[in-house]
């Protein structure tokens, strides 16, 4: 039998799709993310959603796609709101997301503003109940 016991590297994410499609490019705004979206290592982390112009869902907006992959986008999380070398990802733009696996790999709840980006006319992206 093979065991692989991991001694070190990266936080391993899981993958929060059940469905997904329509894989495109964004160039987020990097100097907008928090902890929550970038872990200590400074990787984007699956399932964060972004709007067409590639910021986190405030008021009134629409979810344009949703991160698809831990990507490497700056040296750690600190200090985000200084980077001004805005990366591009792959985002999802349209997919279904269990909620569960993705506020999981956040390390909170998605807030009231993305979840109503998410429900709101003209999103392609759903999520799975809570």
């Amino acid at each position: 039998m093979l065991r692989i016991t991991k001694t070190a590297g990266d936080t391993t994410y899981t993958d929060p799709f059940l469905f997904k499609a329509g894989v495109v490019n964004l160039q987020i705004d990097a100097s907008a993310l928090t902890t929550a979206e970038v872990d200590a290592n400074g990787y984007l982390k699956p399932g964060v959603p972004f709007t067409s112009v590639g910021v986190l869902p405030g008021a009134s907006t629409v979810v344009y796609g949703v991160s698809v992959e831990e990507v490497k986008i700056a040296a750690d999380n600190t200090g985000l709101a200084g980077i001004t070398n805005d990366p591009i990802i792959a985002v999802a733009t349209h997919a279904t997301i269990n909620r569960d696996i993705a506020e999981d790999n956040l390390g909170r709840a998605y807030n009231a503003n993305e979840l109503a980006a998410v429900t709101a006319a003209g999103s392609t992206c759903k999520l799975t109940p809570a």
